[in-house]
């Protein structure tokens, strides 16, 4: 069974309220805010720690995220500053994963790229450019990319909550990279 980790989510949260992100930049002297360049507010809580981008509607994106615990932690922190700033925000505000990026190992190792390329439909590869193959997988209420590479590594993009993240690579796996795994 193939081993993975998420490198990066991007999650949506939408704390319906309406942020006044002047004030908000005014308050962090380590927030980014010039709305003639971009909308919204960037905000980093640390190297190697998600990003968010803050919007005056009260919605969040937060990129860079391991995990849904870490990315919560860090909504949390931005309502405790809004409240700091006498902006109440609601505890049950909703949060949508919008897309999980994870690396990870097949069980299958000598993966034949060039006959998958031959016989599968959505898959292009061109190694003078990239050496691996990108495969559009689509199956059911799966939507995701692979990259594949010819050692079994891969990276996995576009799934929206665990279920399908796990359900795509282990079907991925089972239904496509085990017929081009070389012996």
């Amino acid at each position: 069974m193939a081993k993975w980790k998420t490198n990066n989510m991007v999650v949506s949260v939408d704390l319906n309220v309406n942020i006044p992100l002047e004030k908000l930049a005014v308050e962090l002297p380590e927030a980014e805010y010039d709305p003639e360049q971009f909308p919204g507010l960037i905000l980093r809580f640390g190297e190697n720690k998600p990003t968010t981008l803050i919007f005056n509607s009260g919605k969040i994106i937060v990129t860079g995220g391991k995990s849904l615990k870490e990315v919560k932690e860090i909504v949390e922190k931005i309502r405790e500053i809004l409240k700091k700033m006498n902006i109440e925000t609601p505890s049950d505000y909703n949060l949508s994963v919008e897309n999980y990026v994870v690396a990870g190992n097949f069980d299958y190792t000598n993966i034949d790229i060039m006959k998958m390329l031959s016989e599968l439909e959505n898959v292009q590869y061109d190694p003078e450019q990239f050496p691996g193959a990108i495969v559009k997988y689509q199956k059911g209420d799966i939507n995701v990319t692979f990259l594949v590479f010819k050692t079994g590594k891969f990276v996995c993009t576009g799934a929206k909550s665990d279920e399908e993240l796990e359900k795509a690579i282990t079907e991925f796996e089972r239904e496509v990279i085990s017929k081009y795994a070389k012996a």
